[in-house]
């Protein structure tokens, strides 16, 4: 719940302070958290600065893939807006690696010393922001264009003219977008123009909850602890490898292959893995059909990582029209949230003994979900590697189906051919 209210929080908070700011005040503001579970004297207390922290963490994971799309030019901005991933699996292996270091610790330090830790990366994080330039984009956006101007040649080292002429292309922009954007509210996401881009950019998030992945990253550990082959913490390792593994993967494929194809060919993969995994289930007892099992969800993770969970970053930094950039990112996160509560909840119920004991057997119940999400995604997901926002706005105007937009030739790329030096151009997929 706190990370629903903090992704919807985000979208005043980017559109009155930017992107930079609102980071900043979550690295900060979660150190207090940090610290009221690390010193709580109940358990109440430990809940609060748990809720208190997931608040903040709903804030910046709305906050930083736009401001990364934002920052870099479109050739950069899949590899870019993915490296989110990369940073946050290393986290999360560092993270287990501690709790598998301090598990046995009698009395308190126990827990402490990864609290202690997690304590301590905000205040790393704090002042290396500090000194990131703020998104031009919204400092065009605001009117505040001499600092737009600056932050612009920080970020790219080219020369005056060439800085002057990205910077009109951004103000053109701007000027036609807010031609059409007076008074934008939230629920405009979901008006019949922009309804499309909402549900593609914002089911991502949601979807990739869907696909199996909690089966691979939690229930495996239960199935190899279960038959004595090995300790939980060192198979826990092994799934955060490969899933870190996937998105060190990602940003060379993405931005290569583009977006279309990456996202096909990994749900088809995640696919097929479910329905092996899930028809091996039916071997009861059978020893080596649990390894097998055990290997293609170490697989697994390695594929949602590199596909479906690397564009769930970027997809929604990418598709929302800019108008609305702010308030598609929040309701991406605050319904990503909400699905991963009910998925949560759910999944034991599928898969628990005193339940409907599925086992292993759920994974084809998520591979019914991936056949869905395979067809949704083939008729919905367009192709934007290396487009501007401003094409993309165009071609979503102009109704083009999502699998002719890779060679697809927009009126806003020779208007930019004309304003722009070839080196400032980005090749289209």
């Amino acid at each position: 719940m706190g990370s629903v209210i903090g992704g919807l929080a985000a979208s005043p908070l980017n559109n009155h302070f930017g992107r930079k700011w609102p980071l900043i005040g979550a690295y900060a503001v979660s150190i207090g958290g940090g610290f009221l579970q690390l010193f709580a004297p109940n358990l109440a207390a430990f809940v609060v600065g748990r809720f208190w922290n997931n608040v903040v963490m709903g804030v910046a994971n709305a906050t930083a893939p736009l401001y990364l799309s934002e920052v870099v030019p479109p050739s950069m901005r899949g590899r870019s807006v993915t490296s989110i991933n990369i940073l946050s699996l290393c986290s999360g292996v560092v993270g287990t690696i501690v709790v598998y270091g301090t598990h046995g610790i009698k009395g308190k330090l126990s827990y402490m010393i990864p609290l202690a830790i997690q304590c301590v990366l905000p205040v790393i994080l704090i002042p290396l922001t500090v000194f990131l330039p703020e998104s031009p984009q919204w400092l065009v956006a605001k009117q505040r264009m001499d600092e737009a101007r600056r932050n612009l040649r920080r970020l790219r080292g080219f020369s005056d003219a060439q800085v002057d002429q990205e910077l009109r292309i951004m103000k053109l922009c701007e000027e036609n977008e807010r031609q059409l954007t007076a008074n934008v509210r939230f629920w405009e996401i979901f008006n019949r123009q922009n309804l499309k881009r909402t549900l593609t950019a914002g089911s991502f998030y949601s979807l990739n909850q869907i696909s199996g992945i909690i089966l691979s990253t939690t229930y495996t550990t239960v199935f190899l602890t279960e038959l004595g082959v090995g300790n939980e913490f060192a198979f826990t390792v092994i799934a955060s490898c490969c899933t870190l593994a996937g998105t060190m993967a990602a940003p060379l494929v993405i931005d290569r292959t583009g977006r279309r194809p990456t996202a096909l060919t990994g749900m088809t993969v995640l696919l097929i893995i479910d329905v092996i995994a899930g028809a091996l289930a039916f071997q009861t007892g059978n020893r080596q059909a649990t390894l097998a099992i055990a290997a293609l969800s170490f697989i697994f993770n390695f594929f949602w990582a590199a596909s479906f969970y690397s564009l769930s970053n970027l997809m929604p930094s990418e598709i929302a029209t800019p108008k609305l950039r702010n308030h598609t990112m929040a309701y991406t996160i605050a319904w990503a949230q909400t699905t991963a509560v009910i998925t949560t909840l759910a999944v034991p119920q599928l898969t628990a003994a005193d339940a409907a004991n599925l086992g292993a057997k759920t994974y084809l119940v998520f591979a019914g979900c991936m056949a869905c999400i395979i067809v949704f995604v083939y008729f919905y997901l367009p192709e934007t590697r290396g487009r501007t926002f401003a094409e993309i706005d165009e071609m979503y105007d102009a109704g083009i189906p999502m699998r002719r937009w890779r060679d697809y030739e927009t009126t806003t790329a020779a208007k930019q051919a004309s304003l722009v030096p070839r080196e400032l151009l980005l090749p289209k997929a």
